[in-house]
């Protein structure tokens, strides 16, 4: 179907069938990265470390995003949880 996410990276990424919203989990199934052309970027702590009391967001912002800020989110998926977004993923 054309509007179904697409998943990579052994369905650790998920990007929307029409582009515009990037999805990353991580290892113990928590959403643990949104980026969307429309809305901007989430960066959160796992389900996992704010049961034990961590904080959720990591970076977050609530505005269309620049394409500086598609890289950042890709670097941050590489910093906090060792997942490689392909920058190529989506356009901005």
């Amino acid at each position: 179907m054309e509007n179904q996410p697409t998943k990579h990276d052994d369905d650790q990424i998920q990007v929307s069938g029409c582009g515009k919203t990037v999805w990353v989990h991580a290892s113990d199934g928590s959403t643990v990265g949104r980026f969307s052309k429309t809305f901007g970027m989430d960066v959160h702590t796992t389900l996992t470390a704010q049961l034990a009391g961590a904080g959720q967001c990591l970076r977050c912002t609530h505005q269309a995003p620049t394409q500086a800020e598609w890289l950042e989110f890709c670097e941050l998926m590489q910093t906090h949880y060792q997942i490689t977004v392909p920058t190529t993923l989506i356009e901005i």
